[in-house]
């Protein structure tokens, strides 16, 4: 949970490994580690990144699921938006942001079982050896019907 977390945090602020570690007085492999679950950052460093990252150490750690909602009361005011608007913003597909609405919010037990779904499928088109093709998206559909 706290891998996921932060990576998302991490890009919703538009850091980089790397600048983000510069900011805590950390190396950018303490930071991978940190986001590919091979170590969990102590309690003082959890509170750092969650400053920087203006996100609570509860959201980071899956204590709660508000994770749409930055720290900073001031933070509102000022216009900050929410976690889900900038990956909506990340995102060049529209298609691709409905498929990944609710992930993060899914339990662990449900993320491991879409993993496994995915994995599987994956496995599948090499044993067949599927070309992976990608249909149009929503975007390209309308962006091609306003051509016309």
């Amino acid at each position: 949970m706290l891998s996921q977390r932060l990576r998302t945090a991490r890009k919703a602020k538009g850091l980089t490994q790397e600048e983000l570690a510069e900011r805590v007085s950390t190396t950018k492999g303490t930071i991978s580690n940190y986001e590919n679950n091979h170590s969990t950052p102590p309690n003082d460093m959890l509170m750092q990144l969650a400053d920087i990252l203006e996100v609570t150490t509860d959201w980071l750690l899956g204590r709660t699921e508000d994770g749409a909602v930055y720290v900073a009361s001031s933070s509102a005011q000022t216009g900050q938006r929410s976690l889900d608007e900038l990956l909506q913003e990340r995102i060049d597909d529209p298609d691709d942001y409905y498929f990944l609405d609710g992930y993060l919010e899914a339990s662990e037990e449900e993320k491991k079982e879409i993993r496994r779904y995915w994995y599987d499928l994956k496995k599948q088109w090499k044993a067949r050896q599927v070309r992976e093709s990608r249909p149009p998206s929503l975007f390209d559909i309308t962006e091609e019907l306003k051509k016309k």
